[in-house]
């Protein structure tokens, strides 16, 4: 009797094909340049209370199960099979960084700042504590945007899949990043069962 395991993964930094980056791209500029600042802001709370919502209604060894979920539009091959609670972290991550940069991006002043994929992976051993994690993080960074004036002036910095964005569009990132990592904790919780 023989069990076949499942194919590895790709390693983390590995991204997303050429074309889907180039349509995620797209997608971010849009978002930016039809969506005014305000509008973005909420549905990027939204998109977090929906992901928060649904990390709540789980046990705490639930939300610590590693499901390996289909790969859909957004998703690096190397992510799918993090845990809930270690997805809340990839938020709490990525977006304490884009909240440390669209000040700098706004003023036009970077510091030596670069980003890479493979440097926002969570920890295996995330847990609750993710989840008031990233409710207090949405509130820091609805403050920080809150702030800023008008997000397409300043300067740009350079995404590792999308080339140079703008701070309107890094803020236009980050909230379909909250989309697309919800949609997974969405698909991790049907896979539990």
């Amino acid at each position: 009797m023989s069990s076949t395991a499942p194919p590895p993964l790709d390693l983390p930094g590995q991204g997303v094909g050429w074309l889907e980056r180039q349509l995620l791209g797209a997608g971010v500029r849009a978002s930016a340049r039809f969506y005014g600042k305000d509008r973005l802001t909420d549905l990027f709370r939204r998109e977090a209370e929906r992901a928060l919502v649904a990390a709540r209604s789980l046990s705490e060894a639930r939300g610590r199960q590693r499901v390996r979920i289909e790969r859909f539009i957004g998703i690096e091959d190397s992510s799918r099979d993090w845990s809930v609670y270690m997805t809340l972290e990839h938020l709490v991550i990525v977006n304490t960084a884009i909240a440390a940069i669209l000040p700098q991006l706004y003023s036009g002043s970077l510091i030596g700042t670069q980003v890479r994929s493979e440097e926002v992976k969570p920890v295996p051993e995330a847990g609750p504590e993710q989840i008031d994690d990233l409710a207090a993080l949405v509130e820091r960074y609805t403050e920080i945007v809150d702030k800023l004036g008008n997000l397409h002036t300043g300067a740009k910095l350079p995404h590792p899949w999308f080339g140079p964005l703008s701070a309107a569009q890094w803020h236009a990132l980050a909230t379909i990043h909250n989309s697309t990592h919800r949609r997974q904790i969405e698909r991790i919780k049907q896979a539990l069962g």
